[in-house]
């Protein structure tokens, strides 16, 4: 099978995974496994899950709407709430991230606050 108008340049695969990754990092892909573990705080989750909606907007219409995103439910929000037990809220982001991607249509993004 004859090919053409290729050109065959000897790349070090190093120089390539460094060229790929730096430009996926630009571009603000994530790998997967990157999220794996990591727990990030309320600020964060609003800027990269919630069109930066306010703390308590999604204290309201997205931890209390689904309670089963609390740890005590099985879930991957500790603390949605301030209790006793606890004031800051903590969010697995891998298990948040993909909850979010599988309910972003269910939740009601024009909802107010009262």
């Amino acid at each position: 099978m004859e090919t053409k108008d290729v050109i065959e340049l000897p790349i070090p695969t190093g120089a390539l995974i460094t060229a790929v990754d730096t430009i996926m990092q630009e571009r603000g892909y994530v790998p997967a496994e990157s999220l794996k573990g990591k727990t990030i705080k309320m600020k964060e989750f609003s800027k990269k899950y919630c069109g930066n909606r306010a703390p308590e907007w999604i204290r309201t219409f997205i931890f209390d709407e689904y309670p089963e995103v609390d740890v005590n439910n099985g879930g991957w929000v500790v603390h949605p709430r301030r209790t006793k037990y606890g004031k800051t809220t903590i969010i697995f982001e891998n298990r948040g991230a993909e909850w979010m991607e599988e309910h972003q249509l269910e939740i009601d993004w024009d909802a107010k606050l009262p």
